[in-house]
């Protein structure tokens, strides 16, 4: 089965260079620029055109990567969908991010912001080793400002698929520092997971990530 790879917000396809999924094509996508005022569902329309829904295939997002999924699959037609360190919508978003939402937060953004506040956006998404560090501190260089301005308006205007996705597989850590995992409801929790775990704990996401793509059960997090 292709198995179609979608990176977090401001991230490319280096975030799963340590994905392990024997027996299926991992496809990995990076997001394609897109003008202001942008949303999700046109990202996911963007990358509706890389698919081939001829042949069997899955999606599996991380971060906002997940919450595109979920509006993919409306277009694609996936037999298995699962998002990993995201959402399902607005009612998923912590306290603080839906005070953002509607208030544009991104025009902040500059690349001397990102310089500045490199040691928290370690800390929020879980950087601790070298190699994820080095990971962060590349994938933070990748996109131009006006791209990840864009991807936060979009994350922050996002009200959820237009209709719950059949089959969702969740995967969420419980020491996700970006994402909390309090409002999060059925998920399969990876312990001590935090935000950038399909990178720092990819054995563990690998595995479970194979058995949601075999249809097998997981056992869920609170309900």
């Amino acid at each position: 089965m292709d198995v179609h790879l979608l990176p977090g917000l401001g991230a490319d396809r280096r975030l799963f260079a340590r994905t392990d999924l024997p027996g299926h094509r991992l496809v990995t996508h990076d997001w394609p620029t897109m003008p202001a005022g942008s949303t999700l569902a046109d990202l996911a329309a963007r990358l509706a055109e890389r698919v081939d829904r001829t042949v069997p295939h899955a999606l599996v997002g991380v971060s906002m990567g997940g919450m595109v999924a979920q509006e993919l699959a409306a277009l694609t037609g996936p037999q298995r969908v699962v998002i990993i360190s995201s959402w399902k919508g607005p009612h998923e978003m912590p306290a603080p991010i839906k005070v953002l939402r509607g208030t544009h937060p991104e025009k902040l953004l500059s690349r001397a912001f990102i310089q500045r506040t490199k040691p928290f956006l370690r800390w929020q998404k879980g950087a601790t080793d070298a190699d994820a560090i080095a990971l962060l501190d590349a994938l933070l260089d990748v996109h131009p400002v006006a791209q990840l301005q864009v991807q936060v308006d979009a994350v922050l205007r996002w009200n959820g698929p237009a209709r719950p996705v059949p089959g969702l597989v969740h995967i969420h850590g419980d020491n996700d520092h970006l994402m909390p995992l309090g409002p999060i409801r059925g998920a399969v929790v990876v312990k001590g997971g935090g935000h950038l775990m399909v990178y720092t704990q990819a054995p563990t996401v690998s595995a479970l990530v194979q058995r949601a793509l075999a249809g097998e059960p997981l056992s869920s997090g609170p309900a």
